[in-house]
């Protein structure tokens, strides 16, 4: 019996190839001396990293947070910072075997400060029709957000920060945004009050969107609130000159300074409502500036400073470049690079976009990091400067030299002639 079953054991080992065997994997974690402690992380397999792709887990979590070979922690005044056990683990591109999942390492994990959504609605929540399409828009502090819908039995996810309804009934709604790694609060509850009944004896107002202070080049969107039975019109009016009339709606598109001034809507038969001013600016441009702006070594330390010459007191969060991809989002104009390397060098911008608004600047100038070192060249260039004081210096050793050795010559001569 034992002999018959040796064939068939032989064969399973012979199908056993060799580099298929699972290695344990082990992260590295590296600290880098600078102001701001930097962190990286990198998963490392025996063998060729190319071959490989890689997962990140968090405190035992079956979904990865990065799928990068390494990745970097950075402290930050703008964001939270939790202590976790990270692992990772890898599997190769080739046979498509995975290793076995790493030791846990403790880390500090850094994520972006929890923001809270703001729920805006169009028209006035106070003042919707039955079946009429209402526009909710929820705005959030940053970028890359999915947002999330309630209203009344509705759930609603998109990436566009604006959700449309048909009201029929009086619905309570919110909204809220989830981004890697964290979700957003949920709005305050706005409540759609639904009407049959026109509404009379209110005088119409305008409502501006996004707002009333845009730069050049923005979209500005006039609309007059006022409930109206078909065949009534509206005549709008700026400065006191008539614009348009029959609609309720006024789109300005890629406003300049000119279209700045006092706007507002009369309906026929009823009185004039309040005005609106539109101000309108130059689009500022960020001006960039780096600290040391002259040689840069490595291991020190790179400020980047973000400068937008506007002066009414808008809250900026800035945007940081590098080669043209967006690196770093933050309410602070500095950016901090510690313990320069290699791995910073390349080309910088930055940009503002107003923290609880819709404008924003252009970009400003790139400006280049590179890390200047003591080569060869220089030292030559030094030796070549310094050379006349060397070349005099190498004449009179010579002829020390030449003048004591005569003399050594001399007096050997003169003790053997006795």
């Amino acid at each position: 019996m034992e002999l018959r079953t040796l064939p068939l054991m032989l064969l399973l080992i012979s199908n056993i190839r060799p580099g298929q065997t699972q290695e344990r994997l082990k992260a590295v974690v590296k600290t880098e001396p600078g102001r701001n402690e930097t962190v990286t992380a990198r998963c490392e397999i025996p063998g060729d990293a190319d071959d490989w792709t890689y997962s990140w887990f968090i405190d035992g979590s079956s979904r990865p947070f990065s799928t990068d070979r390494e990745f970097r922690l950075i402290s930050d005044e703008d964001i939270f910072q939790r202590r976790s056990n990270v692992t990772c683990r890898g599997e190769r591109r080739s046979d498509g075997q995975r290793s076995e999942i790493s030791d846990a390492v403790t880390l500090t994990l850094s994520f972006p400060a929890r923001p809270k959504a703001v729920l805006t609605v169009q028209p006035e929540p106070s003042l919707i029709l039955r079946g009429e399409t209402v526009t909710l828009t929820c705005d959030i502090l940053g970028e890359g957000w999915t947002y999330r819908w309630r209203c009344g039995d509705t759930r609603h996810n998109s990436k566009e920060k604006e959700f449309k309804i048909t009201t029929e009934i009086t619905l309570k709604c919110q909204c809220y945004g989830c981004g890697a790694p964290v979700c957003s609060y949920w709005s305050d509850e706005v409540t759609l009050t639904v009407s049959d009944r026109e509404i009379v004896g209110v005088k119409p107002r305008v409502t501006v969107t996004p707002q009333s202070s845009v730069f050049t080049g923005d979209t500005v969107t006039l609309r007059c609130d006022v409930r109206l039975s078909s065949g009534r019109g509206i005549i709008w009016y700026k400065d006191y000159q008539t614009i348009k009339s029959g609609v309720d709606t006024v789109t300005l598109s890629d406003v300049r300074v000119s279209d700045g001034g006092d706007y507002w809507c009369v309906v026929l038969g009823e009185t004039q409502g309040p005005k609106v001013t539109l101000t309108v600016r130059e689009r500022p441009k960020a001006v960039l500036r780096v600290q040391p702006d002259g040689r840069v070594f490595r291991g020190q330390t790179v400020t980047l400073t973000c400068d937008i010459q506007e002066t009414d007191g808008t809250s900026w969060t800035y945007s940081w470049n590098k080669d043209h991809s967006q690196i770093h989002v933050s309410q602070s104009q500095e950016y901090r690079i510690s313990s320069v390397d290699e791995s910073h060098t390349g080309h910088y911008s930055c940009s503002g976009r107003e923290t609880r608004g819709s404008r924003y600047t252009h970009t400003s100038d790139e400006v280049t990091l590179t890390l200047s070192v003591l080569s060869v060249l220089k030292l030559l260039s030094f030796l070549l400067a310094a050379s006349p004081y060397l070349l005099v210096t190498i004449i009179i050793g010579v002829k020390y030299y030449r003048a004591h050795a005569q003399s050594d010559e001399i007096n050997q001569f003169a003790v053997t002639e006795e």
